[in-house]
């Protein structure tokens, strides 16, 4: 391939590569890429009988359509291209739009037609012979299996998105390479995974489909995309049964050296669903299903909310657990401004001159550092300290773990939004219901008297909210 026409060839592979679907999904795969330059390469040689007949060697719409002109009258056109299933036309015509109108032409939605006929029946793709050349290539990469777990409001969402943002800083391009899913109790395998759907159409009164979840949707782009990075993000995993959800592709989750999943299993619904297209089809001819190198895993997980669906040691040692520390540092200037909900007429340093102990200590080294302001990071990081404080008396005790204050109950920076920072009410109702009700439950000192009363005594704009931390 000379210099003229590899550069024309890349140009066609990277502007078909950048068009994508409404729902952000690319609306070409590698391998129909891939089909479509071959088919300019050396289609045309089977019609002129010519070594040399490199379609990429037009450069410019001008002699490409005087090309294609000559190419399409020649008696042996119609068969070769329909022995190709119309690829070579198809190619030829994409080819065209792009030396007529530029990489900024977008959405081009010229297609060889092969996922479905008219009338919603299935395909021939078991005899198509277009995917015959095409088999799955894994990329040298490691994947990424990782729970993101702490307290409330730490920002595990946030490290999420970050991470996201480094591998793929388009936002557009980065939609398009990941599927969410938040998990909750009614949330199932069919939802996750994919089931069998009854669905209406104007051609038939009642079919049923296999209508593929987000774990699905998202594994078939990783095959199809093999040099590029997928991400199924899981909210919340421990909100719902996670190995109930998940099910056989549990299986999945075990990864070899190269990235891939140890042991495959057969899911003949994902395999027949696969086979629709054509160019999965040589992937997928034994039924068994595996996890690519390519395929990442990102999950939240509360652990405050631990309790409602425990994740065994199985489950929790398929994956990196991260831990995503309470670090106020990390919140924006706006939210460690000091607010006129924490106001007060006295100095908070009176306020809290009789703290004693781990509070006491905490007060005077913000006071000394001038951080003791009115302000949401000092009123947090108090009500931590006084968790620990509460822990440590009861341990002395000998009151038992499970009696005492856990530590993800702590509150973490995200714990309240701008809009709480700016309403009392929004506040007390936010932050002082949660410390009161599933907090300091049984405190001695903190939050005695019943929310009733706290609201009728701290809902006044000259109240002291610092006043209950005292």
């Amino acid at each position: 391939m000379g210099k003229l026409d590899g550069e024309n060839e890349k140009r066609f592979r990277d502007w078909l590569k950048s068009q994508a679907r409404e729902d952000g999904m690319r609306t070409y795969s590698d391998n129909e890429i891939s089909a479509y330059a071959y088919a300019l390469r050396v289609g045309a040689t089977k019609v002129e009988n010519n070594a040399m007949a490199n379609l990429f060697y037009c450069g410019d719409a001008k002699s490409f359509n005087e090309t294609c002109e000559q190419l399409m009258r020649h008696p042996d056109f119609a068969s070769v291209n329909e022995e190709g299933h119309g690829v070579l036309e198809v190619s030829m015509h994409l080819y065209k739009l792009l030396l007529e109108r530029g990489e900024r032409f977008a959405d081009p939605q010229e297609h060889a037609a092969y996922y479905m006929r008219s009338g919603g029946e299935v395909s021939a793709a078991a005899t198509d012979s277009r995917g015959e050349d095409f088999y799955f290539t894994e990329a040298n990469m490691r994947p990424i299996q990782r729970v993101y777990y702490g307290a409330p409001g730490t920002g595990k969402s946030h490290s999420v998105n970050e991470l996201l943002k480094a591998e793929y800083p388009d936002e557009k391009v980065r939609d398009a390479h990941i599927k969410r899913a938040i998990f909750h109790p009614a949330y199932t395998y069919g939802d996750f995974v994919g089931c069998i759907k009854p669905m209406v159409s104007a051609d038939s009164p009642l079919d049923y489909s296999f209508v593929a979840g987000p774990f699905t949707a998202l594994l078939k782009a990783a095959f199809l995309h093999p040099s590029e990075k997928y991400y199924l993000i899981v909210e919340e995993i421990n909100r719902g049964n996670a190995p109930s959800i998940f099910g056989d592709v549990f299986q999945l989750l075990d990864r070899g050296e190269s990235g891939r999943s140890e042991y495959p299993i057969i899911n003949r619904d994902i395999g027949a669903y696969f086979c629709l297209d054509p160019w999965m089809k040589n992937i997928f001819t034994d039924g068994k299903i595996w996890l690519p190198p390519n395929f990442n895993i990102l999950a939240t997980m509360n652990t405050a909310d631990e309790n409602i669906f425990v994740m065994d040691s199985a489950f929790k040692r398929r994956f990196e657990l991260y831990y995503v520390p309470i670090d106020f540092s990390v919140l924006p200037d706006s939210m460690k401004a000091e607010r006129s909900i924490f106001a007060g007429s006295r100095p908070l340093e009176e306020v809290l001159a009789g703290t004693t102990g781990r509070v006491g200590e905490l007060v005077k080294k913000l006071q000394a550092k001038g951080e003791l302001k009115r302000n949401w990071p000092t009123f947090a990081a108090i009500v931590n300290t006084a968790i620990d404080e509460e822990n440590c008396a009861a341990r002395s005790k000998g009151i038992t773990k499970d009696k005492r204050i856990a530590e993800n109950k702590k509150l973490g920076p995200f714990f309240v939004h701008q809009e709480e920072l700016m309403d009392k009410k929004l506040f007390l109702n936010k932050v002082i219901f949660y410390l009161k009700q599933d907090v300091f439950t049984e405190s001695n000192h903190y939050f005695l008297d019943a929310f009733e009363s706290i609201m009728d005594d701290y809902a006044g704009q000259e109240d002291d909210l610092f006043e209950l931390l005292a």
